[in-house]
């Protein structure tokens, strides 16, 4: 029993007690019970995984809502477009994935969805343009439908939210066709709740659990700090979410301290990247013009790119990695393996990587009519005031259209 709560219990019914010898109390009072029956909310967003749908890339920015989770994860969109006759026809589930150990509880998930057929293919569909009957998102047993749309150049992703009860600690979520009609889906997870009512004290001791557990990570001191503090606060409804708050924290600065320790980010995920231009930013998993025989980059897949249809030029921004809540002041050797290329065979220039410039500083190639520059480049970068370690390109006033980033690595100095 929490000491404070006893010393408190043992005032008030003392003051009862002197209250009932000199006067006369007309209604009881009502005393609040040691382990009240309390309401949480819990963001789960970030287990989720981002590049766990199952199958597809991830699709161009254009349709993508930027989404980024409570532990700095950013969301990518994933994408299946299918091109035949029969894939229009298809039903069943086209993208999943399942979660599993969650807290049993009300589950509210949001997602980005949609569903299009592509006319002008070459494959013929009957889908009513805005039917609601086609596609749906779903969440365990509950579903959502969503908009079927004949494809154009503006056409947008919607937000839907699915409802279900998680009582085994497992939820499947994704996308599927109920009717023939659509060819190409996305889906993006914009956010994963959990609401449970129970005793305080039977939801507030796992958090508790987990976030002893955590102090064994390596994690930044302020993330350590705030953890601490909050596992010694009285235990309260407000206390426990602000547990979970420091939770959330902790991990955030526990996976960017692996990323660090395994020396680098993987060539085949969207976590913590971000683009500030509106063209395509996704994971290339096709191109074979850096395969051996073809440009000398080495840049072979998966490599995660920026790109625009030729001439372009691509637009102006940042792209850039951030691996939040580290030690301010930290400083990191980055480099990466980067891939400059003009299709329409324009001159390259217009790309920076810290302060190197891509077109001096590279090695200059033409193949199949395109002119590109390559290089593994290096930067020395400190973590900011914030915590943030950001590892940057940038891109102003660029004459090229495509510039792919691979082989990421990342030392402590």
């Amino acid at each position: 029993m929490n000491k404070s709560i006893f010393l408190k219990g043992s005032a008030l019914a003392l003051g009862l007690v002197l209250m009932s010898a000199c006067t006369k109390v007309d209604s009881p009072v009502q005393v609040e019970p040691e382990d009240p029956i309390i309401q949480v909310e819990l963001d789960l967003t970030n287990l989720v995984a981002t590049d766990g749908w199952g199958q597809g890339g991830f699709a161009g920015s254009w349709a993508a809502p930027e989404v980024t989770t409570l532990d700095g994860r950013t969301s990518g969109m994933a994408e299946v477009y299918k091109s035949t006759n029969e894939d229009v026809a298809a039903t069943g589930v086209v993208m999943q994935q399942k979660i599993e150990a969650l807290p049993n509880g009300h589950y509210t998930v949001a997602l980005y969805a949609n569903a299009m057929f592509t006319p002008d293919r070459g494959f013929a569909s009957d889908l009513t343009d805005g039917a609601m009957d086609v596609v749906y998102v779903f969440a365990n047993e509950a579903q959502t439908p969503v908009k079927a749309q004949i494809a154009t150049s503006t056409t947008e992703n919607g937000k839907y939210v699915v409802e279900t009860d998680v009582t085994d600690g497992t939820l499947t979520i994704g996308i599927a066709k109920a009717k023939g009609g659509t060819n190409w889906h996305t889906i993006q997870i914009a956010s994963l709740a959990c609401t449970q009512e129970a005793p305080l004290s039977e939801l507030y001791k796992p958090l508790l659990d987990e976030a002893e557990a955590l102090l064994a990570e390596k994690m930044s001191e302020e993330a350590k700090k705030t953890l601490n503090e909050a596992i010694a606060l009285p235990h309260s409804k407000e206390a426990m979410d602000n547990l979970a708050l420091a939770i959330a924290l902790a991990k955030g600065s526990i996976n960017s301290y692996k990323i660090i320790a395994a020396g680098g980010v993987p060539n085949d995920k969207l976590d913590n990247w971000i683009c500030t231009n509106t063209n395509t930013f996704h994971i290339n998993t096709w191109s074979v013009e850096g395969n051996e025989g073809n440009d000398p980059s080495g840049m072979v897949t998966p490599f995660i790119e920026n790109w625009v249809g030729k001439p372009g030029p691509l637009g102006e921004g940042d792209i850039f990695l951030t691996l939040p809540m580290l030690t301010p002041g930290e400083k990191y050797t980055v480099s990466a393996l980067i891939r400059v290329y003009s299709e329409s065979g324009e001159a390259v220039s217009g790309a920076f990587f810290g302060s190197e410039d891509i077109a001096k500083k590279g090695t200059a190639f033409e193949y199949n009519g395109m002119k590109g520059v390559y290089g593994t480049f290096t930067q020395e970068v400190t973590v900011d005031e914030n915590g943030s370690l950001l590892i940057g390109l940038k891109i102003a006033n660029p004459t090229f259209n495509w510039v792919a980033i691979k082989d990421v690595k990342i030392a402590a100095k």
